[in-house]
């Protein structure tokens, strides 16, 4: 699978975030960490970490890190990824200008990069294999605002106050794609295995119009934390053999704690 498919996975597992209406600063901030559990049925296949970080002197202006790795007991599936998104907030919307991608393996790494160039209505993308070889170098042109396979995470968080269904252009397999946000205010509640509560959530849908990695089919839900911070809590996705689920283990966030129902 290439770095892109993996990123694939991400959109879909992390589209997942409220309705209802806070500030939209406030889903960003300085120092946050999320850890997730990746789950096939009752069998643990590996883990996803987020955090962020703003750019020092810019407060409009973050970079984020997600890293994916499957469990390492667990044979035939050998997943580890490192994925970075460079982020401006501008009028009102999230604008990535560059993602990076790292696929490690046996020692060595692949990686790819998109560099996001508004100015001159043109993405440029570049993946350059384990052995250094050139795979993809090409250019996009296009006037379209696209979000990748790591800023999406963070759109979707940011526009968390609208109600209404969206489909947002995004980049897939070195490619352009589509996905749909079915943006809602039906509040809710959700368990989790970390808190022993109800969390006040709301419910989230949609669907990609590409198959990612383990047999994803599209579709998508999940449920988010109902509070200013939009903290994804849990998601549910349909794959070829069954189903993938995504569950929060960990958080670093000051003065959070999940909201009870």
């Amino acid at each position: 699978m290439t770095a892109l498919k993996y990123s694939g996975f991400f959109i879909v597992l992390l589209l997942i975030i409220n309705g209802k209406t806070f500030s939209q600063s406030e889903v960003f901030e300085n120092g946050e960490e999320l850890y997730y559990e990746v789950n096939y049925s009752f069998i643990n296949i590996g883990w996803a970490k987020f955090t962020t970080e703003r750019v020092t002197g810019k407060n409009d202006q973050f970079v984020t890190h997600a890293y994916l790795k499957s469990n390492s007991s667990l044979p035939y599936i050998d997943v580890n990824y490192e994925f970075i998104s460079e982020i401006e907030l501008q009028n009102g919307s999230v604008k990535p200008h560059k993602f990076t991608a790292y696929q490690y393996k046996e020692g060595k790494k692949s990686i790819l990069i998109c560099d996001f160039h508004y100015d001159s209505n043109y993405i440029y993308l570049k993946k350059t294999g384990y052995d250094n070889n050139i795979e993809t170098d090409k250019r996009i042109n296009t006037s379209t605002q696209f979000q990748d396979g790591l800023s999406i995470f963070y759109y979707a968080r940011y526009n968390s106050d609208k109600n209404e269904s969206r489909n947002v252009p995004v980049l897939m397999h070195v490619d352009t794609a589509l996905m749909k946000i079915n943006f809602k205010n039906a509040n809710t509640s959700v368990d989790i295995s970390e808190v022993d509560y109800d969390i006040a959530s709301v419910f989230l849908d949609g669907i990609s119009y590409f198959k990612a990695v383990f047999g994803l089919t599209g579709d998508f839900s999940g449920w988010f934390s109902n509070d200013a911070a939009r903290i994804p809590l849990k998601a549910k996705l349909e794959v070829e053999i069954g189903n993938v689920s995504l569950e929060l283990k960990s958080w670093k966030r000051k003065n959070w704690t999940p909201p009870r129902y």
